[in-house]
């Protein structure tokens, strides 16, 4: 037998080290799939909901999920009570946000319980989408056009400001800025609630963009919305489908093609429910060409869903066909607010429901190895 010399025997136990190391550190399918998994839960990390909330830490430790989203709201028992979804997130019925302490607190408790950094995620977009409300102790936002009424560099220090309070809070997600133009100033969902920066594209580019930059400085992922465009919608997209075939104007997409092209490491972006048969006779959220159209833009980092238990999505597709098309279509973060409906097995039952999907060959595996890889080069990045 030839006799080896040191070196020899140097590098061949670094190649049997190394294959070790990989084959405990490669993540399995249910894992990798647990990071596409956002949802929302019942619990304030105190004494609210306990058996429900140890059900979403117990998801979190397994690795079912990688994000969870805070509402201030439960709409689901309001629901549940017999007001109309309206009226619903008018009130004030506790879910996960009570106080600047009990959110520090609860935020600690969920992140202490993930194996890898979790997504903790919530709406401060500011004006009437602020989920961290002035009542309960957090300093207030203005929205979208009241910011539009000062300079992009007093727009870039709110947002600074709101990112560092955020993660002081241990907060790492804000789903905001909208790059939706004010087409239609009585649009439901953006319009009438002054979401939308200006109807003049490059206005929404320009303050948008600030704001972006401010949360991106404070090191807090960002997520432009609603891609394509929701601003000249007619009705909501909570309630069930919108067309905005008929209404839908090309400029709309001019604020994503001017900050796609140079978007941060903490971007992401989320797609639309809405149907533009301009593009596609597919919810935007499901349809392939459309997500395409993002990363012809040149992005390259994470793409979300908006929530998945809308009624634009929920009502017409059904759950699991809805999650096999989001997936196929090129979503990298699919979102259950769990909020509108509740089910405190959400995350857990997705995931499986993705894993036998992979299994049986309707989703491949190449496609949710993209997706984690996104998704952790972003978490990197993150405080």
């Amino acid at each position: 037998m030839k006799k080896r010399n040191l070196f020899e025997i140097v590098i061949i136990l670094a190649c049997l080290i190394g294959v070790g190391v990989y084959h405990f550190t490669r993540p399995d399918l249910d894992e990798m799939v647990g990071q596409m998994i956002m949802t929302g839960f019942h619990g304030d990390g105190e004494n609210q909901n306990p058996e429900e909330f140890a059900t979403v830490l117990n998801q979190i430790e397994q690795g079912k999920i990688g994000g969870v989203i805070l509402f201030d709201v439960d709409v689901s028992g309001l629901l549940a009570q017999g007001y109309d979804i309206v009226e619903a997130k008018k009130q004030i019925f506790s879910s996960n946000i009570k106080n600047v302490t009990q959110v520090k607190k609860l935020t600690t408790t969920l992140q202490s319980a993930a194996p890898r950094k979790l997504l903790i995620a919530i709406d401060q977009e500011g004006g009437n989408i602020q989920r961290l409300k002035p009542e309960h102790g957090f300093a207030p936002i203005p929205s979208a056009v009241e910011m539009a009424k000062t300079t992009p560099e007093q727009t870039y220090h709110v947002a600074y400001d709101l990112g560092n309070r955020l993660a002081d809070l241990g907060i790492n997600v804000d789903f905001a800025p909208l790059l939706d133009v004010n087409v239609n100033p009585d649009s439901p969902a953006i319009g009438a609630k002054e979401r939308s920066f200006s109807e003049n594209p490059d206005v929404v580019t320009k303050f948008a963009g600030a704001f972006a930059n401010g949360l991106a400085d404070a090191k807090i992922a960002y997520s432009y919305k609603h891609f394509p465009g929701h601003g000249s919608a007619g009705a909501d997209t909570h309630a069930g489908l919108t067309d905005v075939t008929k209404t839908y104007q090309e400029y709309e997409l001019s604020p994503w093609r001017d900050l796609l092209k140079d978007a941060s490491p903490y971007t992401m972006v989320m797609v639309a429910h809405i149907v533009n048969q301009n593009i596609d006779t597919l919810p935007a959220s499901l349809s392939k060409k459309t997500i395409q159209m993002i990363r012809d833009m040149g992005f390259n980092g994470v793409v979300v869903s908006d929530d998945m238990d809308m009624g634009a999505i929920a009502n017409e597709y059904g759950i699991e066909t809805a999650i096999q098309m989001a997936i196929d279509a090129g979503n990298d973060i699919l979102v259950f607010g769990n909020n509108l409906t509740f089910d405190k097995n959400r995350g857990s039952d997705v995931n499986a429901t993705i894993v036998k999907m992979v299994n049986e060959g309707k989703i491949s595996k190449s496609r949710i190895r993209e997706s984690y890889r996104r998704i952790m080069k972003m978490k990197q990045k993150l405080r």
